[in-house]
């Protein structure tokens, strides 16, 4: 059990509606953790990253998940980053912690790192966010993704959209913009859904309402 009494560096907590994806408009306790592996994988994504003072592991303030619950009250949860994954151990007792209070755990994750497992480890709403350039997926998140979340830059065409897409049938797909393109990545974005009717679009409605 000592394990799962980790403690987790935080960037920041706060409270907002989810913005984006399936829950866009759902009220919800923001937790953001830091460390994240993509510049180390050379990922795409740190061209567009809105948080990369958070990249490094030593950011933010270490805190234990019972510090981190006291600040949460509603009935959602969402671990974000960086990459959450980074911390398995104490997301682990954070949801332990959660659970207990029958507060549901969201994850938005790269997707490069195996879930959580063991005992009370169970998510209850994964987003799965592949990046560029290979869009890689850990084999542990087959059959377990709820919504796969793709964002529209340049390295993104049909074909890889499909392939990801195809390989996690169970999940929901959002193409998103980036929000870095302007007119270039909502045009793309709308024609990549248009052309998958079963996909949807996803708009980052926080940014548009001045919220966090």
């Amino acid at each position: 059990m000592q394990d799962l009494v980790a403690s987790l560096r935080v960037l920041e907590i706060f409270d907002s509606l989810q913005g984006e994806g399936y829950w866009t408009g759902a009220p919800m306790t923001f937790v953001r953790l830091a460390g994240c592996n993509a510049p180390t994988l050379g990922l795409g994504c740190t061209r567009w990253c809105d948080t990369p003072e958070g990249w490094g592991p030593d950011a933010g303030e270490e805190m234990t998940a019972g510090e981190i619950m006291s600040h949460a009250w509603l009935p959602r949860l969402c671990l974000t980053g960086g990459e959450p994954l980074l911390q398995v151990l104490g997301v682990r007792g954070l949801l332990e912690a959660a659970h207990r209070r029958e507060i549901r755990v969201h994850v938005e994750t790269n997707g490069t790192l195996d879930p959580p497992a063991g005992p009370g480890a169970d998510l209850d709403w994964v987003t799965v966010s592949p990046k560029p350039p290979g869009y890689n997926v850990a084999r542990g998140w087959r059959g377990r993704v709820d919504e796969l979340k793709l964002v529209a830059d340049d390295s993104l065409d049909a074909a890889t959209a499909e392939r990801v897409a195809a390989t996690h049938p169970e999940a929901v797909v959002f193409i998103q913009p980036e929000s870095g393109a302007g007119g270039a990545g909502h045009t793309r974005a709308i024609a990549l859904v248009m052309d998958h009717p079963e996909w949807r679009l996803s708009l980052q409605t926080h940014k548009l309402l001045g919220l966090r």
